[in-house]
C-alpha cells in the first residue's frame, strides 16, 4: 500500500482495473483499508482519495457535496474507472460525479449506507448526534466495545479521524447542503454505469428505513440491504461491498 498527497493507494500501478473509493463525512481514505484490499487483491488499483476539508487537507471554496465531487475530476480525467464506491456522504459526492462518468463504457457505481434525502428534522438529529459523539471522544478500547465487529485497525483509524477533523467539519458540510438532496442525481447515470445502493440493516441501524423508502421510490437503482450490520459497512462486511461492486461488472 502506497501513500500519496491527499491520497491513499493499493494495488500495483500498472494495474489495468481501476477503482475509486470516497469516504464520508468526518472520515479518511483509510475507512475503506479493508474492500480496497480485497480489491488490489483481485487485480485492481484502487485509490482513495482525501476529501476537500478532511485529514490534512483545507476547504474547499464552499462545503457543497458538488464541490467536493468536482475535486475528484482530475482522477477521473486521468484515467478510466471500473468501480466507483462512496460512502455515506461520499455515496452523494459518488452521485454527483455519474454526469462525468464515460457515456459508453461500463463503470460500476456502489453507495454505501448513503442518506440521499433529509427532512430538516432528520438533520437536527444528525447534528445532534454529531455534537455528542465529539463530546465523548471515544477511545479506540471504546469503539471496539461498541462494535464487536471491528478490527482493532478499524477502531485506530476511526479514532484518529475523529481526533484530527475541524470541529465545525460536520455543521459546515450540513450548512453547506441545505436542504440536503442528492435522489435527483440518480437521472445522471449514464447507461452503461449500473448503480447499487447498500442500506445498513434498518433493524440494527436507526436511519435504515428513512433510507430504503427514498430509494424504494427508483426502480431502476438495485437496492441491498445488507443485515446485522451497523452504517460501517465498510468495516463489518467489507467482502459484501466488493461482491455488489463485481456483481455490476460480471452481470
Amino acid at each position: 500500500m502506497t501513500t500519496v498527497p491527499s491520497a491513499s493507494q493499493w494495488g500495483s500501478p500498472t494495474a489495468t482495473k481501476r477503482a475509486l473509493l470516497i469516504h464520508g463525512l468526518n472520515s479518511s481514505s483509510y475507512t475503506f483499508h479493508r474492500v480496497a484490499s480485497i480489491l488490489a487483491a483481485k487485480g485492481y488499483l484502487v485509490v482513495a482519495p482525501n476529501l476537500l476539508g478532511h485529514v490534512l487537507r483545507t476547504p474547499g471554496v464552499d462545503f457543497k457535496v458538488q464541490t467536493l465531487a468536482d475535486d475528484l475530476l482530475p482522477y477521473l480525467q486521468a484515467a478510466e474507472y471500473d468501480i466507483v464506491i462512496g460512502h455515506s456522504m461520499g455515496g452523494a459526492v459518488a452521485l454527483s460525479l455519474l454526469k462525468y462518468l464515460p457515456k459508453t463504457r461500463p463503470t460500476s457505481v456502489v453507495t454505501v449506507d448513503s442518506s440521499v434525502e433529509l427532512t430538516a428534522d432528520q438533520m437536527v438529529v444528525r447534528r445532534t448526534k454529531a455534537s455528542n459523539e465529539a463530546r465523548v471522544n471515544l477511545t479506540v478500547e471504546d469503539y471496539m466495545a461498541l462494535n464487536p465487529l471491528w478490527t482493532r485497525e478499524d477502531a485506530i483509524w476511526r479514532s484518529l479521524e475523529t481526533q484530527i477533523v475541524r470541529a465545525t467539519n460536520h455543521d459546515d458540510h450540513m450548512s453547506g447542503n441545505t436542504p440536503w438532496s442528492f435522489s435527483h442525481l440518480f437521472a445522471d447515470r449514464p447507461a452503461a454505469a449500473a448503480l447499487t445502493v447498500l442500506i445498513a440493516d434498518p433493524q440494527s441501524n436507526a436511519y435504515g428505513a428513512s433510507k430504503l423508502e427514498v430509494v424504494a421510490k427508483f426502480k431502476d437503482v438495485r437496492t441491498v440491504i445488507v443485515p446485522n450490520t451497523s452504517h460501517w459497512i465498510q468495516y463489518e462486511f467489507p467482502e459484501v461491498i466488493v461482491e455488489e461492486a463485481l456483481r455490476n461488472i460480471e452481470e
